[in-house]
């Protein structure tokens, strides 16, 4: 709170209207890396993976599970296993409540993703989803 009167006391004296750039993934707008993209807000984080299939572009629940779709949870970290192939394994940048992410499946025309929501443990945005 501090840093933010700071701030608008110092935009008061010059005469700018400028404000803390916001934190990676934020805004809505997806931070885009090598295989997955993410979005965060103070309260979750949200991660979308792509998941390719031999069956088709769309997967229902069942089809991914068939597939070997396994998402698993910790507090510093998540993996995805689909098709016998490890996806996406994050050591996240804070903690997260395993008890408070899911997952769902998102079919689009380009394809079906995972999308994974996790609620943070400490209701604040980070710079970076990793370490």
């Amino acid at each position: 709170m501090d840093n933010l009167e700071h701030q608008t006391a110092m935009n008061k004296l010059t005469g700018m209207n400028e404000l803390q750039p916001t934190a990676a993934g934020e805004d809505g707008i997806a931070k885009s890396e090598a295989g997955y993209s993410w979005t965060q807000t103070d309260e979750e984080l949200e991660i979308v993976v792509p998941l390719i299939s031999n069956a088709g572009p769309v997967l229902t629940s069942k089809d991914a599970r068939a597939a070997g779709l396994k998402v698993q949870y910790f507090p510093k970290k998540i993996t995805v296993h689909f098709s016998g192939e490890e996806l996406l394994s994050l050591n996240f940048f804070a903690s997260v409540d395993p008890d408070g992410c899911t997952w769902t499946l998102d079919p689009s025309d380009k394809g079906t993703s995972l999308v994974v929501t996790c609620e943070k443990a400490d209701g604040m945005s980070w710079p970076r989803i990793t370490t």
